[in-house]
Formats: structure tokens, sequence, C-alpha cells
């Protein structure tokens, strides 16, 4: 995870992956806000007060791509999409939307 990092925003629509991935989180000592659709999303990571954003891209309210380039606007806050879509075109586009790094669900916690 990235440097000084302590308070992370997972944006996901699916309960059960969100819950996962914070259970994950939170035993190695992570605080963690969620968020269960992009505008929410949104407004909670240009709040100010998360140090990491993991960022779904099939979102209701608001796709991730809309998400990420909104708060790019907004802020240098970390983002990395978790997403299922695999497509190199997907991952060029939320790259070239602000994003900082991209994995493609599934994935192992280690990773």
């Amino acid at each position: 995870m990235a440097e000084n990092c302590e308070k992370i925003l997972i944006v996901e629509d699916e309960e059960a992956i969100s819950d996962v991935i914070a259970l994950n989180l939170k035993s190695e000592g992570y605080s963690i806000g969620k968020a269960m659709d992009g505008k929410r999303g949104y407004e909670m990571a240009v709040s100010g007060e998360y140090d990491l954003v993991l960022l779904d891209l099939m979102l209701p309210e608001m796709d991730g791509f809309e998400v990420c380039r909104k708060v790019r606007a907004e802020s240098r806050v970390p983002i990395i999409v978790v997403s299922a879509r695999e497509d190199e075109a997907d991952k060029v586009e939320a790259l070239e939307s602000g994003a900082d790094d991209y994995i493609t669900k599934p994935f192992g916690m280690r990773e």
C-alpha cells in the first residue's frame, strides 16, 4: 500500500466483495470507508479524509471512469481501480482517467 496510508476508501457496489476487502485491510490495521455507488464514492474521495481509493468501474449512479476523472480534477489521492473488466482498452481508459494502478478481479489478497 501507499506510504503513510492509514485510511482507505472502498468504492464497490457488490457488498460481499467490499466486505471481504474491508475485512482483510482492517486485519492489517487500516481504517476503512465504504461507498456503494459512484456518486457517493466521488463525494467521499474528495473529502480529504482518505489516503487511498480502491475503485470499481461498474457502479450505479456514476461509473468508475467518471468518478476517477472527477476525483482527479480535485484531488491527488491515489486511486487503484479494482475491476472485473480485463480488456486492455478499459485499463488504458482508467489510467488515462487518472487512476494510479489497475488490479483485475478476482485477485489474491496478497496481491
